[in-house]
């Protein structure tokens, strides 16, 4: 069976992995015919001119620049009107119609950062993404949902407040950079949830896939997986997924369910047999 190219990429070290090539693959589950080369000179035209207004050092002057090309110029901006249609999670959708959610914005906002070696990156504010900019003196952050507003750390606890209506209490590590898995994950987690609320198990089973190959340690995401595919009538590949599940997972608690499951897959298999 063919690797996905995703699922390729996922195997190299989190420092090697471009979220634009990983992001723009994970677009083909859905968009197979999907050129990647269309969409990466895309992010290089706009690069280019925020280069062109050649901000200089500051971290302020480089966001100020960067604003005016993406929201100013290229009109880029949250689809607050239909939050949950699933193309706004897709790179090669965001950036045809230039809409889309908080991580998958701010990607478009990273990769064109990337580009130019600035000191840009992005923060998991929980219910919320967004980045900030550093220089040797300062940082800001930026709020890409919102037509790139400029964040306070007030203002984050705020978006904290407005979620999660004071459940969740600001701490300062919300304002660390995370990784490109973490990114990754927020994106596919989005899409997961996408899919179970339409119940559309094809592009749900695809998302999980990508999923397991973010985390591969997280047995979690083939057990789901396998209870999609039971559900969709593949019985023998739900088993194949749980099975791989068990194998990555030390003993334990989980292991356990896990190993339960399995033994009720193969009762099923042997009675089709």
């Amino acid at each position: 069976m063919r690797v996905h190219p995703f699922d390729l990429l996922m195997e190299l070290e989190s420092a090697h992995i471009r979220i634009d090539c990983a992001a723009l693959h994970l677009a083909r589950d859905v968009y197979p015919d999907l050129a990647p080369a269309r969409y990466l000179a895309q992010l290089d035209g706009l690069a280019r001119d925020v280069a062109a207004l050649r901000p200089g050092l500051s971290a302020t002057l480089r966001y100020e620049a960067m604003r005016q090309v993406l929201v100013g110029d290229y009109r880029l901006r949250g689809n607050a009107e239909d939050y949950h249609d699933p193309d706004n999670s897709y790179l090669n959708r965001v950036l045809e119609r230039r809409l889309g959610i908080p991580v998958s914005l701010s990607i478009v906002w990273l990769e064109v950062a990337r580009r130019l070696k600035w000191p840009v990156s992005g923060l998991g504010l929980p219910g919320h993404f967004i980045i900030r900019f550093d220089d040797d003196e300062r940082f800001v952050l930026v709020d890409p949902f919102r037509e790139g507003r400029a964040l306070s750390v007030d203002d984050c606890r705020q978006i904290l407040d407005f979620y999660f209506d004071g459940r969740i209490a600001f701490v300062p590590e919300y304002l660390h950079p995370v990784s490109v898995r973490s990114i990754l994950r927020r994106v596919l987690g989005n899409l997961r949830n996408i899919y179970v609320a339409n119940r559309d198990w094809d592009r749900l089973a695809n998302v999980l896939r990508r999923l397991a190959a973010v985390e591969p340690g997280n047995p979690s995401h083939l057990s789901e997986l396998a209870g999609v595919l039971y559900s969709m009538g593949d019985v023998r590949a739900a088993y194949q997924r749980l099975a791989r599940g068990v194998n990555q997972q030390e003993d334990g608690a989980e292991s356990y369910r896990l190993a339960e499951k399995l033994a009720h897959l193969e009762a099923v298999i042997a009675s089709l047999n």
